[in-house]
């Protein structure tokens, strides 16, 4: 398969008219868009993608399902649905977001999730699952947010050791509050098997970030989200993430969780190299209210939020949440950068995923000019 004619979005963040080929699932080689004459072998498909965009596909890092599928399913044949419905999209990859909630309840999730990412290997119908994110169970009760109190857990060692081996060392992130007793032993020994600790759902202050990072922790959950509110004084666990240089800060980016001055600052503050935006989808996401089954407690408006008005989750796909970004004046190089290369480096899969060039995997985006998905291909295999 060849791409004719697109701008691509390459290594080097910026766009350049170039011609991909795509052998199998990888991309064997980027050429320059003057090369028509080598076009058009024999059975070979060509795509003319003259004015459009050609960017890698989105990996959204923490999400918790999709179109009536919580990534929390036990059951492989319904998780499906999550990446089926994420490649229209434009999303070729995602992190199994997993809330706190009872062991027995994760561990089975856990094992449905790598049956079904097995299944996706030998067949492929959606996105990726790219590995696990799990947000808890060692959170501070104090800014549970939608979580639920009862599975809310103290920090142990023992415990995450048996979600990497559920996982089959899949663990890519784990939420955690550093200010917790027991939390920077869990820091330590997640960082040490290459796990992205992630400080979030907190109270920390500066001093407790500051030592959670010395720890090990690199990254903040849902900046702003679920965390102790800057003051010019004490300027908390917040303004420890976003002045330490260590720390990828992420961005939930559907304008309702954050004002888009927020989001204009965390960009500022952090530089597009650490901004990883995120969704934090609700899995009803994708669904109109009248979808919605009577059991789930969940009012959709702007946002997912329970009846007490707490907010619960976006509603958005991640490739509106770029598209938000760019509306509120962040360059399109930047957003994608923020949406692809950033969040696949977070899971530490970048040398497969995230950008597009010789060796890679194929996920790849076809954008109009307007920003509106095209065509999505995962593995070469065109979803849409």
């Amino acid at each position: 398969m060849k791409i004719i004619g697109a701008s691509v979005y390459q290594q080097d963040y910026h766009f350049h008219p170039c011609n991909v080929t795509v052998t199998g699932d990888r991309i064997t080689r980027i050429g320059p868009s003057s090369e028509r004459d080598a076009l058009g072998l024999a059975n070979e498909t060509v795509i003319n993608a003259e004015g459009k965009y050609l960017i890698p596909g989105l990996i959204d890092v923490h999400m918790h399902g999709w179109g009536g599928v919580g990534c929390d399913q036990a059951d492989p044949e319904k998780l499906k649905t999550i990446g089926r419905r994420l490649a229209q999209e434009g999303v070729t990859g995602y992190a199994c977001t997993l809330a706190s909630e009872p062991d027995e309840h994760a561990f089975a999730a856990i094992a449905a999730n790598l049956s079904m990412a097995r299944q996706e290997e030998k067949k492929r119908t959606g996105a990726r699952m790219l590995g696990f994110h799990m947000e808890g169970p060692f959170l501070n009760p104090v800014k549970k947010g939608g979580m639920t109190l009862e599975y809310l857990q103290k920090p142990s060692v023992d415990l995450l050791k048996q979600f990497i081996e559920a996982s089959s060392f899949q663990v890519k992130i784990m939420t955690i509050a550093p200010e917790i007793k027991g939390a920077l032993d869990v820091i330590r020994y997640g960082a040490s098997k290459g796990i992205k600790m992630s400080i979030g759902h907190t109270m920390a202050t500066s001093e407790e970030a500051e030592r959670g990072i010395e720890a090990g922790a690199s990254r903040a959950t849902h900046t702003f989200n679920a965390m102790a509110p800057f003051d010019h004084r004490k300027p908390g666990v917040l303004g420890t993430v976003l002045t330490d240089d260590r720390v990828q800060c992420e961005m939930i980016s559907d304008l309702v969780h954050l004002n888009f001055r927020t989001c204009r600052l965390i960009y500022r503050a952090k530089g597009p190299d650490k901004v990883t935006l995120i969704t934090d989808s609700d899995l009803l996401a994708g669904l109109k209210q009248e979808e919605i089954p009577k059991e789930y407690p969940v009012i959709m408006k702007d946002a997912a939020y329970l009846p007490n008005g707490t907010l619960c989750g976006s509603i958005i796909s991640l490739m509106k949440g770029m598209q938000n970004m760019v509306s509120i004046g962040i360059p399109l190089e930047d957003a994608v950068r923020m949406a692809s290369y950033n969040p696949a480096r977070d899971l530490g899969v970048e040398k497969d995923y995230g950008s597009i060039d010789v060796g890679k995997a194929a996920d790849m985006v076809i954008l109009n000019k307007d920003l509106s998905v095209d065509s999505v291909f995962v593995g070469g295999t065109k979803l849409r």
